[in-house]
């Protein structure tokens, strides 16, 4: 209650729940183009849905400028780098297509789960517009 009348209501623009697991990548929130889309996407030997999934969210809603840098900080590879590091938080900010217009936006990726050996398997993706970040 306190975080509503200090803040306000966050205004998520997407939540994924992604296991690094085959099939493991759901949009949880988020706009319905992006979740009709995913239900298409198939694990396959090279790639797995995830990394369909932000590679092609990348090209077609990222600001060219920001591309490369969102594709490796939001790459598995990277995350897992991370998160096995200590890391408990990894973010980045850029401008994203949304419903037309590039609006700024802070994606925010957590772990939520690692494996017996200490790997990741489980992770959250928040993407936040800007304007509802507490100052």
């Amino acid at each position: 209650m306190e975080y509503l009348q200090k803040y306000g209501e966050s205004k998520y623009h997407k939540i994924m729940l992604v296991s690094l697991s085959p099939d493991g990548c759901r949009i949880l929130k988020g706009p319905q183009d992006e979740k009709r889309l995913m239900e298409f996407l198939e694990d396959d030997f090279h790639i797995g849905r995830y990394e369909k999934m932000l590679q092609l969210v990348v090209r077609e809603k990222v600001e060219e400028d920001a591309r490369g840098q969102v594709s490796r900080l939001l790459s598995p590879e990277y995350l897992k780098m991370q998160f096995c590091s200590g890391k408990t938080k990894v973010s980045c900010s850029y401008l994203r297509d949304i419903d037309g217009r590039l609006c700024p936006v802070t994606a925010l990726v957590f772990p939520r789960r690692f494996g017996e050996q200490g790997e990741l398997e489980e992770f959250m993706i928040y993407i936040i517009m800007e304007d509802a970040l507490p100052q």
